[in-house]
């Protein structure tokens, strides 16, 4: 190696925390690496000081991002099951006539949205989880010593649980006026 070279990073594997002191000390002890000095120290300390120039950003996307996303898809859902419940008015007012009640009518719009948010939330975490971890091996983003990101085992029952919630909070309006249809006005607009 040349005199002006310079040598960033070198990794070594110790078998416990006392043979890591013992090394530093060493390292830290000898002549040959005080000019440039050398730096000590365990991985996890270096990886945490590299992420700490992220922290505000992890901190947005976990506190600002995630919230706005899943109010997004909460409206997006509102708007979906409001639609389906306009065009199923004449539908509910028939089951009304039949017998239904109102709150067997809320219940079933609701158990409907709870049903396609889980199934539709399990397909989406659950594809892509097989995608990226499976097909592809992961996604190769190079961030301090990470060499790619896998999608976490955890994300198989994460997905069906916030689609469910979502579909939850985003189906409550909609089922109130599914539940609230009068048969009266609904068969009136109906052309004989």
């Amino acid at each position: 190696m040349a005199a002006n070279s310079s040598l960033n990073l070198v990794w070594l594997l110790t078998p416990d925390m006392a043979s890591f002191n013992k090394v530093a000390d060493q390292i830290t002890r000898s002549p040959n690496f005080s000019n440039p000095s050398v730096k000590v120290e365990t991985a996890s300390s270096s990886i945490a000081v590299f992420l700490e120039a992220f922290r505000d950003l992890l901190w947005g996307a976990r506190w600002i991002l995630s919230p706005s996303v899943l109010l997004t898809l909460s409206l997006i859902i509102a708007n979906a099951i409001a639609i389906s419940v306009r065009e199923r008015e004449t539908e509910f007012a028939v089951m009304k006539v039949l017998g239904f009640r109102p709150n067997q009518l809320l219940t079933l719009v609701v158990l409907e949205a709870l049903f396609l948010g889980v199934v539709f939330g399990f397909l989406s975490s659950g594809g892509t989880y097989f995608l990226v971890n499976k097909v592809m091996g992961g996604i190769p983003f190079q961030i301090a010593f990470f060499s790619k990101f896998l999608i976490p085992d955890g994300a198989l029952w994460w997905g069906p649980v916030v689609g469910g919630l979502t579909s939850l909070a985003g189906c409550l309006a909609p089922a109130i006026s599914a539940r609230s249809v009068k048969v009266a006005n609904v068969f009136s607009k109906v052309n004989g």
